[in-house]
């Protein structure tokens, strides 16, 4: 009878022990993922809420769980740049009616979260928009432009994965531009080269052609109105003179024999007159040479 009193004690004293122990395990753990989760430890949090539901299964260590796991998936999905996703588990936590010590500390962070992908997904539809500017003016030809704006969007720091390859993007794009510009550059210096050859080519051409013009014009014999003309200016006759001077024939040579001569009025009532010559001259219709033709 003493020796059953005695074993029935003893399993009093251990249930009780264990007990102990464990309520003690169990609220070390729930307060170690309590301030975890302050830290945004979330991953930390997790595990101790999870030793804590080991220890003792009870709602309020689910709910921790459970809440760490939503909150740590949300951080995850806006790390990702899925803010749909993002926003989504924030708001259930934000929205949430439970009465917790858990959901106090969460629902800032879940209105933080939410803040933060809203204006993530602003900045990066700005981004893509500006890289499509980017794009076109690279078309364009309008590298210094295009390449301010990638260099812009290069520069962007973030730890969004999507933020993340934009500016990757911008940055082979900022280095497309770049070497774009430079191909243009060597481009239009070669056609500029080109077409400042071509233009000395056709200046020379014409030059020729003048010159060959000009040597034409020399070898080419005048007509007798022109050589007529020599003989006025040899003799300094004004056009308006009353002084004809014609041309007569060629002599043996080959030269123009131009007449120089007026008319004298002798009557000047029946205006008669006499032919009076002032000399013939001969011009060399090739050399433009005048002369007197009887010299």
């Amino acid at each position: 009878m003493k020796q059953r009193n005695l074993f029935f004690y003893i399993l009093i004293f251990a249930m009780m022990f264990l007990f102990g122990c464990t309520s003690k395990e169990y609220k070390s753990n729930m307060e170690s993922g309590i301030e975890a989760l302050k830290k945004e430890q979330y991953s930390d949090a997790i595990s101790f809420f999870n030793k804590a539901l080991h220890e003792k299964n009870t709602e309020e260590a689910q709910l921790a769980l459970d809440l760490s796991k939503q909150i740590k998936d949300s951080v995850a999905a806006l790390d990702k740049g899925e803010f749909e996703t993002a926003i989504s588990l924030a708001e259930k936590i934000k929205n949430s009616n439970e009465t917790s010590k858990i959901l106090d500390i969460l629902k800032p962070k879940a209105e933080k979260i939410i803040e933060e992908a809203e204006k993530t997904s602003a900045a990066l539809k700005e981004m893509e928009s500006e890289l499509e500017s980017g794009k076109a003016l690279l078309e364009e030809n309008k590298f210094d432009e295009a390449f301010a704006i990638f260099k812009k969007i290069a520069e962007t720091t973030s730890n969004n994965e999507k933020i993340v390859s934009v500016t990757k993007n911008a940055e082979q794009f900022m280095n497309q531009a770049a070497a774009a510009k430079n191909q243009y550059l060597q481009e239009q210096e070669k056609k500029l080269q080109e077409e400042r050859q071509k233009a000395e080519a056709e200046a020379k051409k014409r030059k020729e052609e003048q010159k060959k013009a000009e040597e034409s014009k020399k070898s080419r014999p005048i007509s007798h109105t022109e050589a007529e003309q020599l003989v006025r200016e040899y003799l300094k006759i004004e056009n308006t003179s009353n002084v004809y001077v014609e041309y007569d024939h060629d002599n043996e040579k080959g030269e123009y024999i131009i007449h120089v001569y007026e008319i004298v009025i002798s009557d000047p009532e029946t205006k008669e007159g006499h032919t009076s010559t002032w000399g013939w001259y001969a011009v060399d219709p090739v050399k433009k040479v005048v002369r007197d033709a009887f010299e």
